[in-house]
């Protein structure tokens, strides 16, 4: 058997061994459905209700971002064409773990698609625009801000830690204009009239809530759910979505270290 075939063959039983027998557990312990291609994101079942979240929810952290990136490569490895559907009702989180799990959609072989159910806020208002379709059901609302701050350490590292959050925000800001200029209201237009609308936004609101016809008019979110689920998935992915958002995020960002 000549290499080429024996590869054929390892690739076959590697993805007969993945799918393996459906369990229920499989989706409520580990978020995942190997047999419908679709990913769960909420809060983690192992740290929910903690001394540290009482009877609240976690939001995203590292057990949510490193679940998330195994899965979306088992279900790649088991066929990395097919589309994948992620159900995603979280509250927000932290940036570093929230831009892992948006940095994994973004290199996704599969066509990924977004569903957003509860509400998608803060931090769970960025990952989305990494998928190749954005979708949100209503009453689901989206919500964008500077997000919250918080800082411990040497009296030294507190400059340098500042610019670490300044270069975050312009990040996050980017990310942003680059789905408001590619569709809605400031199509087309330039990424400082968007920034103009965000800023404002912002400094009036601080949390800037939309209901789901909202975010699409801003382009934000690509469709509002109708309840047709043959039609949800991205049946492929979107490249020149993810070559715009790969740029922005290797753009450098200059913030000058000011120390007094």
């Amino acid at each position: 058997m000549d290499r080429k075939k024996k590869m054929s063959v390892h690739t076959a039983k590697v993805r007969k061994a993945l799918m393996g027998d459906f369990v229920t557990e499989d989706v409520h312990d580990y978020r995942i459905d190997r047999h419908s291609f679709t990913v769960y994101v909420g809060g983690d079942p192992h740290v929910w209700d903690t001394d540290s979240t009482p009877l609240g929810e976690p939001g995203v952290e590292h057990h949510m971002a490193d679940r998330f990136e195994m899965n979306l490569g088992i279900l790649s490895a088991i066929d990395p064409n097919r589309p994948i559907l992620v159900n995603m009702s979280s509250c927000g989180g932290h940036w570093e773990e929230g831009m892992k799990m948006f940095g994994a959609i973004l290199t996704c072989p599969n066509p990924v698609t977004v569903l957003g159910t509860k509400w998608c806020r803060s931090m769970t208002s960025i990952i989305p625009l990494a998928a190749d379709r954005f979708v949100i059901r209503p009453p689901a609302q989206y919500m964008i801000h500077r997000g919250t701050y918080g800082f411990y350490g040497l009296d030294q590292e507190a400059d340098t830690d500042d610019v670490q959050r300044r270069k975050t925000g312009e990040v996050m800001l980017r990310l942003y204009e680059a789905r408001m200029i590619e569709q809605g209201h400031c199509k087309g237009l330039a990424a400082m009239h968007a920034r103009k609308f965000l800023d404002g936004w912002i400094q009036t609101a601080i949390d800037v809530w939309m209901s789901a016809d909202e975010a699409v008019q801003w382009g934000f979110v690509d469709e509002v759910f109708d309840g047709d689920y043959a039609k949800l998935r991205a049946t492929k992915c979107h490249l020149t979505r993810r070559a715009n958002l790969l740029q922005v995020l290797r753009r450098p960002v200059k913030v000058e270290l000011k120390i007094t």
